[in-house]
């Protein structure tokens, strides 16, 4: 039987109460190898400790940023001598790593009772994108990136939804219906910094070969099967974990395009200036902030941002 460890992060979902049940939950259970985050300094030594009882399973509660930190510390530091299996608990607030890999039952007694006997149905691998030299220097991990509108519309997502109230999926479609009408109904205008349908000079290449070299709407990358409301904008064939994808300004007509771009075949027709290629690695520069997994972050002074395929990971779905 599986050896399992659980983080929880009580501040995930903006306080929702989710990790503090769970919590309570395992508590009256007596389980072992439950460590809580009141901050995220606590993260290492609880990985610490985790390691030296030698668990092959680490349950987390918690979102996005969590689960990122995490995968950094395990793939960075090496702290067990295999890497466990994950089992994401999606108690944050987008929880986007979720959609894909997530712990499928989600009511907190059917979490504890698993917990308590860990016997996986189905497993999902998946690689890290895995950022080598952001501005402070420190590799991080992750699983979905963004620059350009993608990134402004995370921060939208975050600043005017998220903080507000507004959480999960339901934020993001605010934004997205949002963007949709603004496209419509407003004429492009790169000046108007209000709007998420502005141009971003993007210089990015998948394994070495060019993938843009102007005016950008937006970038995305994965190594995830699924993004928002289970959309794939992805295509022409997987050839290597890392699926990349940019669309160029102006902006394409999104009432006629939106749909094929998320849900399309992998040989779908595309409006003029979409590119997606995939490999094992990309670089990018833009002098806009990145984001990963709902984290942001710079790129280095000088250079492009350096990207590759981390480690794998397995996850426990069912």
């Amino acid at each position: 039987m599986a050896k399992a460890g659980v983080i929880i992060n009580l501040a995930a979902g903006r306080n929702n109460g989710k990790g503090a049940r769970l919590a309570k939950a395992l508590a009256a259970r007596r389980l072992d190898n439950v460590k809580i985050l009141n901050s995220f300094a606590d993260l290492q030594p609880a990985l610490i400790a985790l390691s030296k009882t030698q668990i092959d399973t680490l349950f987390i509660s918690s979102g996005d940023g969590t689960i990122q930190a995490i995968v950094t510390a395990i793939a960075e530091a090496k702290l067990f001598a295999k890497i466990p299996r994950l089992c994401i608990l999606s108690h944050g607030t987008t929880n986007l790593t979720a959609i894909d890999v997530g712990f499928n039952k989600r009511s907190i007694a059917e979490q504890v009772n698993f917990i308590a006997a860990p016997q996986p149905t189905t497993v999902k691998k998946r690689h890290t994108l895995k950022v080598l030299n952001p501005n402070n220097g420190a590799p991080r991990h992750g699983f979905s990136f963004g620059a350009g509108a993608a990134a402004r519309a995370t921060r939208l997502t975050q600043t005017d939804f998220n903080d507000k109230g507004r959480k999960g999926q339901l934020a993001a479609l605010s934004v997205l219906l949002g963007a949709i009408f603004t496209s419509v109904f407003s004429k492009p205008d790169p000046q108007e910094k209000s709007h998420l349908n502005r141009p971003t000079l993007i210089h990015a290449a998948v394994d070495g070969k060019p993938l843009c070299s102007d005016e950008q709407l937006m970038f995305l990358a994965t190594t995830l099967e699924k993004q928002f409301f289970n959309a794939r904008p992805f295509w022409g064939g997987k050839n290597g974990p890392i699926r990349v994808s940019a669309f160029a300004y102006p902006v394409f007509n999104l009432l006629r395009w939106l749909l094929p771009i998320m849900y399309g075949s992998e040989n779908r027709t595309m409006p003029k200036g979409a590119v997606s290629l995939s490999g094992n690695s990309f670089t990018i520069t833009c002098v806009e902030p990145y984001v990963m997994d709902g984290e942001f972050f710079d790129g280095p002074k000088v250079g492009p941002l350096r990207v590759q395929a981390g480690p794998v990971f397995e996850f426990i779905t069912n």
